[in-house]
């Protein structure tokens, strides 16, 4: 049980994947990554030639385990961005062929992929169900929150909105998936595949303050601002006293989440400064 979403954006494509899984036969809950990104030492330092891919998946874990890996393996080979799309369809496929003849008849393991790649400038985002490989142009999801995100996503996406808003919207779909399907739960991972370069995992800091905002600024326009805008006899002269009370609110709110990240990003920029004075102690000063 899970949720996991692929998102297409301006000159990338976002991956997003909650972290709880059901353990049969026992049915116990527990917290497992399903975001894998590689190569994972290329994060945040690779060039827009570099190729790169993002992955996420539900069904069987240690199949879809064996997926990735050996799709990894094979599309390393690649020369070109088609040739590292192509490779990695053909990967799935000859992955589920030869599992399929070492599995009884109908009892291959199920697996829904969404994936995204990116080599050379560009990106694309891909669905697998089973061996089955389809490009999709702007999103797809899978897991029990599929129709919960298809619903938020089909309302609310753009595929040429900044990676910073899908990102956003990723973060949303992945707190109202854990909200209110049974099954989805865990932490939030958010991952970037950025055609420009510096492709990366959001920070999980950046993520709960994303969606703390958006759980306060969901209650503030469900609350005060949706139903009196909507409503052609709510009292005209009321109306301005109540979309500046939501107007304030919304305000209040954005300001609390950049001072919260502001706040963040600079222990975490003195963390890498002090880890860096530490490296040069360590190994001597490094040569001009």
């Amino acid at each position: 049980m899970t949720i996991a979403a692929g998102l297409r954006c301006a000159h990338g494509v976002v991956l997003c994947a909650d972290t709880q899984e059901t353990r049969l036969p026992v049915g116990s809950k527990v917290n497992t990554p399903k975001l894998r990104v590689e190569p994972w030492n290329k994060l945040g330092k690779d060039s827009p030639d570099d190729l790169m891919i993002a992955v996420a998946g539900a069904g069987d874990g240690p199949f879809i385990d064996k997926i990735i890996e050996l799709a990894w393996e094979d599309v390393q080979l690649a020369t070109s961005f088609d040739e590292a799309c192509n490779q990695i369809e053909q990967s799935i496929k000859l992955t589920h062929k030869e599992y399929g003849t070492i599995f009884q008849t109908g009892y291959l393991p199920e697996t829904q992929l969404v994936y995204g790649v990116k080599m050379h400038g560009n990106s694309k985002l891909f669905s697998a169900k089973g061996p089955i490989v389809n490009e999709k142009p702007a999103y797809d999801s899978v897991g029990a929150g599929y129709y919960m995100a298809d619903f938020l996503v089909s309302r609310m996406h753009g595929s040429a909105f900044p990676a910073s808003q899908v990102i956003t919207l990723a973060a949303y779909i992945l707190f109202q998936c854990k909200e209110h399907v049974d099954g989805c739960g865990g932490e939030s991972q958010i991952a970037l595949l950025d055609e420009n370069g510096g492709s990366k995992i959001i920070p999980a800091m950046e993520v709960n303050t994303a969606t703390q905002t958006l759980k306060a600024v969901d209650d503030v326009l469900s609350y005060l601002l949706l139903l009196p805008s909507a409503d052609a006899d709510f009292p005209e002269d009321e109306f301005p006293d109540i979309l500046k009370v939501a107007t304030d609110a919304l305000l209040a709110h954005r300001k609390d989440a950049k001072e919260t990240l502001e706040r963040w990003r600079g222990i975490r920029q003195q963390l890498i400064r002090s880890k860096g004075l530490l490296d040069i102690g360590k190994t001597g000063l490094p040569k001009l």
